[in-house]
């Protein structure tokens, strides 16, 4: 049942324009033949046309179908024979058909409106061909095959095509066929368009029935002011206008134009012509009109939407802190927004073009326009920062965002530029970057603290038997020579029962220092116990490491006596790494030693086994 009432709704659009065209033809043919009326416009033909545009190409068929019933129905009413009607109604789906595709390739579719010369001239070859068409199919089926019905037939045909099908397809809404959702010449007539057209009839009459040739470019003259006061449609509606006047004219005097003073026949072929080229000249005006005044929508369009843009991008640029400039280095013209120039400490008002703005910065745009100097060749964007100082004396940072513009020819023409307020950030990162260097100077105190002996300012027990594992290891794996000397204090004990632990910790300090001034720098001394140090040794063999040991005990024991410090010596025990070792069992045999050195009388060196 669905089904059933969409090809009912399709079918409705066919059968409203077969009845229109058959009623169209009917009456034309009766005011002819009863009346004498010249036909100037066939009004069928439009009807044809205007069907065919409002109507997807999928559906033609049916349409072409109901077209063609009506057609040689009518003609069959009108007492022409069957091969005649045939004829005919083959003539008149031609011209149709011809019209129509020709038509809709040159606008690009359906719904679409003539804005051009192009269309204007592609849908006058459309009209021309598909008439010329019909009206050469027709020829040898008239009563009197001659020019002048050849004549007839095509110019009546193409003015009803190029006048009425505009008018057709504006009220096919009101009439009931063709696909309602495509629209037609959306502007409305405006206020004084029926009474233009009513004059414009008035005026066709008057001039018809003069006696004077001379006032027929009147009609021209009228035609063109019609169509740059109302557009396109007034052009269709002042042709029909004037074929209802030739009409009139003819009904009541017999001839269409007497002004021409011809026959009849003649004269009403001349009038046609005649229109025909007031269609040619009046369209392409309209057109041209039509041009402008959609640019100029779009220019209008485009300035409000600038307008818009401009006022966002002004707001955007107070929420963001942003300001704008452009400088035209061929003509020095500047444009500055109101926020940059606000940023660098000018007024507002200023903008659009403050002038030479070297003057007016505080610091005479010194570094700004250095930078831009040096940036001259970039061709990529680029920044930088620079300082200004406010009228309040406050100084700010803004970061500028700089792009060049250069012509064809390689030379900069023009700069544009994008400045932002960064003192907040530039502030936090000063401080930040204060604050990073404090902590940095914080964690190398902790780690020295962390590893250095705090009373002598060597290497503590846990640096040491760190940098001694390392090196342990390092020897196993490379089979190089390592010596360990571990020494302590000869009766230290004694020394703080005599002297007090003060004189102690100053005797442990110059101890240290005697140590230090003994060995290489690539050598490291350290404190693993109170009265108990270290010296390892990478690289000495036992001879050698013999040697240091023996100066050391020398050193310590000729030099401890300066400042008023009691003489001291020391016990020295001396190790060297064997595969094998560890740390610990290094530790072990230079501790073993060290005690074999105490029991052999101190103030010695003794080599472990």
């Amino acid at each position: 049942m669905a089904r059933g009432v969409v090809g009912l709704a399709h079918m409705r659009g066919p059968l409203v324009a077969g009845f229109m065209w058959g009623a169209f033809a009917l009456a034309s043919v009766h005011l002819r033949d009863t009346h004498g009326v010249f036909l100037l416009v066939w009004l069928p033909s439009a009807v044809a046309v205007a069907s065919l545009y409002v109507t997807p190409e999928k559906r033609w068929p049916p349409l072409l179908a109901a077209l063609a019933v009506a057609q040689f129905t009518t003609f069959l009413l009108v007492d022409l024979s069957a091969l005649a009607s045939l004829a005919f109604t083959v003539a008149d789906q031609v011209e149709a058909v011809i019209c129509a595709v020709l038509g809709l390739r040159v606008l690009g579719g359906r719904g679409k409106t003539p804005r051009s010369f192009a269309h204007i001239g592609g849908l006058f070859a459309a009209a021309l061909l598909g008439c010329m068409a019909g009206a050469l199919i027709a020829l040898p089926f008239r009563g009197e095959p001659s020019f002048a019905e050849l004549a007839w037939w095509f110019l009546a045909s193409v003015l009803g095509v190029l006048a009425a099908t505009p008018i057709l397809l504006r009220a096919r809404q009101w009439l009931g066929f063709g696909d309602q959702t495509v629209r037609f010449m959306q502007d409305n007539p405006q206020r004084g368009f029926p009474l233009t057209v009513a004059a414009m009839f008035a005026l066709g009459v008057g001039v018809l029935e003069s006696p004077a040739a001379g006032l027929l470019p009147v009609l021209f003259v009228a035609i063109v002011f019609a169509v740059i006061r109302f557009g396109q449609l007034a052009a269709a509606c002042a042709v029909l206008a004037y074929a209802a006047a030739g009409a009139l004219v003819s009904f009541y005097r017999g001839n269409a134009a007497p002004i021409l003073a011809a026959d009849p026949a003649i004269a009403g072929l001349v009038l046609q012509a005649l229109m025909l080229l007031m269609l040619a000249t009046a369209l392409p005006i309209a057109a041209m009109l039509l041009t402008r005044e959609r640019l100029a929508q779009q220019l209008r369009a485009q300035n409000a939407q600038l307008h818009d843009n401009l006022t966002m991008l002004n707001l955007a640029e107070q929420l963001a802190g942003l300001g704008r400039w452009r400088l035209d280095l061929a003509t020095g013209q500047q444009e500055w927004s109101p926020q940059m120039l606000a940023l660098n400490g000018l007024p507002r008002d200023l903008a659009p073009d403050p002038g030479n703005i070297s003057e007016l910065l505080p610091d005479g745009g010194e570094r700004l326009f250095s930078e831009l100097a040096a940036h001259r060749d970039d061709r990529r964007p680029y920044c930088f920062e620079y300082s200004t100082a406010l009228p309040t004396g406050e100084e700010r940072t803004l970061r500028i965002h700089v792009t060049n513009e250069f012509d064809p020819t390689g030379e900069r023409q023009a700069l544009f530029a994008v400045a932002m307020d960064v003192t907040e950030q530039v502030l936090r990162e000063t401080a930040l970057r204060k604050a990073r260097e404090q902590a940095v100077a914080l964690a190398a105190e902790a780690q020295k603290l962390a590893l250095t002996d705090p009373l002598t300012g060597i290497a503590n027990r846990r640096a040491t038997l760190d940098w001694l594992g390392r090196l342990v290891r390092a020897s196993g794996q490379v089979g190089e020579p390592l010596a360990l000397l571990m020494f302590d204090i000869d009766y230290f004990k004694r020394i703080n029962d005599c002297f007090g632990h003060q004189t102690g910790d100053e005797v442990l300090e110059r101890v240290a220092k005697l140590a230090r001034a003994q060995v290489r720098s690539d050598d490291l001394v350290g404190r693993i116990g109170g009265e108990e140090f270290v010296c390892i040794l990478p690289g000495l063999d036992a001879h050698a490491a013999r040697a240091l040991a023996e100066r050391l005990c020398r050193a310590i024991a000729e030099g401890s006596e300066q400042g008023g410090l009691p003489r001291i010596t020391v016990s020295v025990g001396l190790a060297l790494a064997r595969p094998g070792d560890t740390p610990e069992s290094l530790l072990a045999r230079a501790d073993a030693a060290l005690y074999e050195a105490k029991d052999g009388g101190r103030n010695q060196v003794r080599r472990a086994a």
